[in-house]
């Protein structure tokens, strides 16, 4: 920063009334602000949606006649029922196979489709979650991942002693196909946020489970109850408004209800086996399913989604305890019947009595988002924590260039400055929504928080306000990898890929 080249603009503070109404309002949106914020921004993202796993939110969603999604499959024969579609052919892929063993594909049968999710070897999946449920997480993942472990078998059951016996016979499994559909006509959709796909306990199913209050004996492995449940509220409480449901895990997916009226089979191929390590180039094929994963850390591009932001319903609006558990993600477990029926009356209303406006009408409020976290995340972080700035004159400088825009240095008026700082991003045609006093009620706070860290008296206390300000937003932005090289790629944990286990927990 060249000090000196621009004169500095003295910054007397004076709490206007629109703050202390602010620090004031007792709503649950108001207090939860910082949390719908983020559901916005990291909605329909890879990155900030496997940060905050346990989504809290739904939004009603549309997709375009003509886009293009993938379903991986052991069978060439097209879908004409309620199944699954990725975004990404790679994810598709993991999901094309099938069992040479006939009678894995009999007892596979029994859940559906042998290729579904979570049938990989669905006794291997139950077995392992159960013993890391029973002995502890850490106990059992560092037995799991010890190197002179064997990896659990179809049928493997453990003795009376303790020890895994022999398995009856490991199930040998073959390539399947990736079919390519288009959709016939515009979709009108439901998008629930966080890892909603993702077979954990830690409350990735929370705001399914509970909200559309399914009810499963073992819900965690019956997805595709889970998601017949969800098509059937769909049809007959929702009168079919809706075609299927968005979510997402290691990539994004659409539960759609009824393939044959909504998709068209233009593509199948058969799937290309892999090894486990390419010797031509000499990284794993899993490496290339990753990329594919981290390539959507920002989005899904060519607007295949679009939310409606001004619609969104959820949890963090209503007066829940939804902090009660000791980990720092929210949790619907402990709300009562009454507070998630709720939650899915409000969603039902949105959708029944509520027809989808024309887009045109929509505001985008993720657009608006990005450009107060563009505008300020790395501004505040280098404020907080960069050695730079060791004298309370260097932040007040950089504070002063950053609020310049809306000061009237003639006319001094600390209320309208951050007034003006506060809105500078906020659309003048917009309605007033959940999505709309969010994110307004974030940039009050960042502008007021900056004239109030510019006229502290000492470095120490203009730092504490901007840290205590960057700990309560909590953006994903300030967790991002930076520098990663081509070889490289920046991961966190997401189903079913983590540090710890090789089974769908996350951290």
């Amino acid at each position: 920063m060249l000090f000196g080249i621009l004169q500095i603009i003295a910054l007397t503070i004076v709490l206007p009334e629109s703050f202390i109404a602010y620090a004031s309002d007792e709503s649950p949106a108001s207090k939860n602000a910082n949390n719908i914020f983020n559901a916005i921004h990291s909605s329909m993202r890879q990155w900030g949606s496997s940060l905050n796993h346990n989504g809290m939110s739904f939004f009603p969603a549309y997709m375009p006649a003509g886009t293009e999604l993938y379903h991986g499959t052991g069978t060439p024969d097209p879908v004409e029922v309620m199944e699954w579609l990725a975004f990404e052919p790679e994810h598709a892929l993991a999901f094309a196979w099938k069992f040479r063993d006939e009678l894995v594909v009999k007892s596979s049968e029994n859940h559906g489709s042998q290729s579904s999710k979570w049938l990989l070897d669905g006794d291997l999946t139950r077995f392992t979650m159960q013993q890391t449920l029973e002995t502890g997480s850490d106990e059992f993942s560092e037995q799991f991942h010890d190197s002179s472990q064997h990896p659990l078998h179809h049928n493997e059951q453990p003795s009376s002693s303790g020890e895994r016996s022999p398995p009856k016979r490991q199930p040998e499994m073959e390539t399947g196909w990736l079919h390519t559909y288009v959709m016939k006509r515009d979709l009108r959709l439901v998008y629930i946020d966080g890892q909603s796909a993702a077979k954990s306990p830690k409350g990735t199913l929370d705001s399914q489970d509970f909200v559309f209050d399914i009810k499963l004996k073992d819900a965690l492995w019956r997805d595709r109850d889970r998601a017949l449940q969800m098509c059937k509220i769909a049809m007959e409480e929702w009168n079919e408004r809706i075609d299927g449901f968005v979510r997402m895990e290691h990539g994004f997916e659409l539960i759609l209800c009824d393939f044959k009226t909504n998709a068209d089979m233009i593509r199948v191929e058969r799937a290309t086996p892999t090894s486990s390590r390419d010797e031509a180039n000499n990284t794993m094929p899993n490496f290339w399913f990753l990329k594919a994963i981290t390539a959507r850390y920002h989005g899904i591009g060519m607007k295949r989604i679009l939310l409606d932001y001004s619609r969104m319903i959820t949890a963090f609006a209503y007066d829940f305890d939804l902090f009660s558990e000791p980990a720092d993600l929210p949790r619907l477990k402990t709300t009562s019947k009454q507070d998630r029926a709720s939650i899915f009356a409000g969603l039902s209303e949105n959708i029944v009595h509520d027809h989808y406006q024309s887009l045109s009408q929509w505001t985008d409020w993720q657009a608006v988002a990005d450009m107060i976290i563009a505008r300020y995340s790395d501004t505040l972080y280098e404020l907080a924590y960069s050695p730079f700035y060791y004298t309370k004159r260097h932040v007040e400088v950089e504070i002063g260039l950053l609020l310049r825009p809306f000061i009237d240095h003639d006319h001094r008026n600390t209320t309208l400055e951050i007034q003006r700082c506060a809105t500078h991003f906020m659309p003048s045609n917009h309605t007033s929504s959940i999505a709309s006093a969010a994110i307004s009620s974030i940039s009050d706070r960042i502008c007021s928080t900056l004239f109030t860290a510019a006229e502290q008296q000492s470095l120490h206390a203009a730092k504490r306000n901007i840290q205590e300000l960057i700990k309560y937003l909590a953006w994903t932005s300030w967790k991002e990898c930076r520098g990663c090289q081509r070889d490289e790629i920046c991961f966190t944990a997401i189903c079913m890929y983590n540090s710890k286990f090789t089974v769908p927990l996350l951290a």
